[in-house]
């Protein structure tokens, strides 16, 4: 078998540029002067003016500088201290079962793909496929996405299509996607069976009785709860 997952919000809650962000900026306060360069791009994206891949680019400023060596290693922290601990025991559940049978198993996220290889290599996934970005021994300032671009919606699928992991054409046999987004519904449609973790009602209706249903418990209990973790990642305070 097969089995696809998705990886914020599914593995554990909230998003994890936010979480990795909080990791950064609580090591390297100073760093906190990257929301003065993001507050533009945000206000653009509020307005409907900036992209999502071009705001992914702009929300990366906090690392602008930063050796590659250092991101790695900071990477691995993250993924290890930071993603580990907060990861739904349902999941990765499901993720430990698959394992035992020996399936496959790849991580297929939109995250930026130095800290989710990270996470790959720290849970034992066969291979993860992310957002990857074209940088050299510095971070620059609004690092270009490598093409066909931010690894979300349709270029999940192009991106597996491509990687020579699954089939070129056609459905993937014996096969299983576990996703929390409606983004994900052209990486859903390459599989026989759907696992939906926190569905909102608009993703569980599309898919009807064809999906499984996970509902692991949120860390925050209202949408003011929500606010407030966003917050403090952006401010750079620890979140644990």
């Amino acid at each position: 078998m097969i089995a696809l997952f998705d990886m914020d919000g599914t593995l554990f809650p909230g998003d994890s540029q936010l979480r990795f962000a909080a990791h950064i900026l609580s090591r390297r306060p100073w760093r906190r002067l990257y929301l003065f360069f993001l507050l533009p791009f945000a206000l653009m994206t509020l307005l409907r003016l900036c992209s999502p891949a071009l705001m992914k680019r702009a929300f990366l400023a906090y690392l602008w500088r930063m050796k590659r060596t250092e991101i790695e290693r900071e990477a691995e922290l993250f993924a290890e201290g930071g993603l580990v601990p907060v990861l739904y025991p349902e999941t990765l559940a499901r993720l430990k079962r698959h394992q035992e049978r020996n399936d496959l198993c790849i991580l297929v996220s939109a995250s930026p793909d130095f800290y989710t290889e990270a996470l790959g290599r720290h849970l034992g996934f066969n291979a993860a496929i992310a957002t990857p970005f074209e940088w050299g021994e510095r971070m620059p300032l609004l690092p270009p996405i490598v093409p066909p671009g931010n690894n979300k919606g349709a270029n999940k699928a192009l991106r597996l299509r491509a990687s020579g992991l699954v089939p070129r054409e056609g459905l993937i046999p014996d096969s299983v996607g576990y996703t929390d987004s409606r983004a994900d519904l052209p990486m859903l449609a390459l599989c026989g069976h759907a696992v939906l973790v926190n569905p909102s009602p608009a993703l569980e209706a599309s898919l009807g009785t064809k999906a499984e249903v996970l509902r692991p418990e949120l860390p925050w209990k209202s949408k003011w709860g929500h606010l407030r973790f966003i917050v403090r990642c952006i401010l750079g305070l620890r979140l644990h």
